[in-house]
């Protein structure tokens, strides 16, 4: 119990933003979907999955989280749904008898489970690279960015976020073994997880060539590679190839070269038919440079383990674009910035300005509309 206390007042920061947050988001969602009732054009997004009905769960019953629903109820099939890692479906499998075999509630418990857990090991991480009020800032930038909704839906974002973080705070204590099971659950979460194996290498050689861990430990990195292939190995054991695999991502992406994705998300904007979806994709490329300028910030003042992050999360999106909607070339970059954890340490180390204030008031006034839109039945990924 004194445990407890203890832990609960060290966290207090980031357990009261959490706890305000996810009540926020509940309160918003059911009242956007109260007022604006669903059109029928949304009815074929649905994919077979019957609509929920009630006022609290119902609302986050949209896009990603219907295609992790199939998943958890039928399996893997040759179709889009291949692409998608199976760990967050095995778990809302598990997790959904004790909630009446509702996937989506099963989503948001696990959501908010993982969003909590998020914010205490972020804030933990901050507080042992900078002061306190530091890490305080660092998590508010978390919290009340844009897209920060999507760590309460049930979307894989915050339980991916919650495992490399775990990851990265075992990496600095020389935790090998922690570091190689939390990325490897990563890895078997979200899609940039099989790139994660990456920042981990060469944290390792750094702390290999300051002598702080022996070369017999490299076997944990193998850990990260189990999980980076564990999708694509029970495809093929399923399946009997990798062909699904591939027709299913031509189904959503096309590679192009990195220019070429912004020529066209350039021209996209441009010619948007309406202002909204313009706006939408002007977002789109203001999250990917965003992103590409925390790559830089990050090698001038964290280690390449964080860069080597930050250029995960933010480099994939240049080399691909959508091929089920050509009106948001960039989908889903937007949504990943919110996995880039080192550009929030970044933020929250600068020295307090006035205008952080206005940036914060902002930040979370559009995360509102967004979630709202969200809810709704708009793209804004």
């Amino acid at each position: 119990m004194n445990f407890l206390r203890a832990f609960v007042r060290n966290n207090a920061f980031p357990i009261g933003l959490f706890l305000f947050l996810r009540v926020w988001t509940f309160v918003w969602a059911s009242i956007t979907a109260a007022f604006i009732p669903p059109s029928a054009e949304a009815s074929k997004h649905y994919y077979g999955i019957e609509p929920l009905r009630d006022w609290l769960i119902a609302p986050w019953q949209r896009w990603d989280t219907i295609w992790y629903t199939k998943i958890a109820l039928e399996g893997y099939a040759a179709d889009p749904r291949i692409v998608f890692p199976p760990f967050y479906p095995l778990l809302l499998r598990g997790l959904s008898p004790f909630l009446g075999n509702n996937f989506v509630a099963a989503g948001l418990v696990l959501a908010s489970i993982a969003a909590l857990a998020s914010f205490i090991l972020l804030y933990q991480l901050a507080r042992e690279l900078f002061p306190a009020a530091s890490a305080r800032r660092a998590l508010l930038f978390m919290g009340v960015f844009p897209t920060a909704f999507y760590l309460f839906a049930a979307y894989t974002e915050s339980l991916f976020l919650a495992f490399v973080l775990g990851a990265f705070l075992c990496m600095r204590h020389r935790h090998w073994v922690g570091t190689g099971i939390f990325s490897g659950l990563a890895a078997m979460t979200r899609a940039q997880g099989m790139l994660v194996v990456l920042p981990f290498a060469i944290e390792f050689w750094m702390q290999y060539r300051r002598k702080e861990i022996a070369l017999r430990q490299i076997w944990t990195l193998g850990l990260i590679v189990l999980g980076s292939v564990a999708h694509l190995g029970w495809l093929t054991f399923q399946f009997g190839s990798l062909d699904v695999w591939f027709q299913a991502q031509l189904l959503w992406h096309r590679a192009v070269l990195p220019w070429e994705s912004l020529v066209q998300v350039w021209q996209t904007m441009l010619g948007a038919p309406s202002w909204l979806e313009g706006t939408l994709t002007a977002i789109q490329l203001g999250a990917e440079l965003l992103l590409l300028g925390a790559i830089v910030w990050s090698a001038r003042r964290l280690s390449w383990s964080y860069t080597a992050y930050a250029a995960i999360i933010a480099l994939p999106s240049l080399f691909v674009v959508t091929t089920y909607s050509s009106q948001f070339p960039l989908t889903g970059v937007s949504r990943f910035a919110i996995l880039a954890f080192p550009l929030f340490l970044l933020l929250g180390a600068l020295r307090k300005r006035w205008w952080h204030s206005l940036l914060i008031a902002g930040s979370f006034l559009l995360q509102t509309l967004w979630l709202i839109l969200f809810v709704s039945w708009v793209f804004v990924h």
